[in-house]
């Protein structure tokens, strides 16, 4: 059974509202592009406050963040794969939460570039602040 752009579509966003990883997908300038439900729920921001501004304005908020995410950023637009096992980012909230990082780079067949970022919060750390 060959399935339609429609299907297609269909099963991409539920894959994406029911994984339990916090994702969000972003051109290569980490433009937000789409979040899904676990994002809000760990970070706070809704998709309407997400969509359109730059993932590391969101949650990579202090120089060391920042440091961090402009290295991980630089390797995707080299397309590496990017994993992070333990940093910390930003809730809306302001508090931060330690999670890994998976960043995936992959082109559209028009050509586009995309990314997918995975965060995945980690037990056990309470925010310092």
């Amino acid at each position: 059974m060959q399935a339609s752009g429609h299907e297609y579509s269909r099963i991409f966003e539920t894959l994406l509202q029911d994984s339990q990883d916090a994702i969000a997908l972003c051109d290569t300038d980490t433009v937000i592009l789409k979040i899904n439900r676990a994002f809000t729920e760990l970070f706070g921001h809704t998709a309407a406050e997400a969509v359109g501004k730059r993932l590391d304005h969101l949650v990579a908020t202090t120089p060391e963040m920042i440091a961090n995410s402009d290295s991980q950023v630089d390797r995707i637009k080299i397309w590496e794969r990017v994993f992070t096992e333990a940093v910390r980012r930003t809730r809306k909230d302001g508090s931060t939460v330690p999670v890994s990082i998976e960043g995936n780079v992959f082109r559209l067949a028009n050509g586009e570039a995309l990314v997918l970022w995975n965060y995945r919060e980690l037990p056990g750390e309470e925010d310092p602040a």
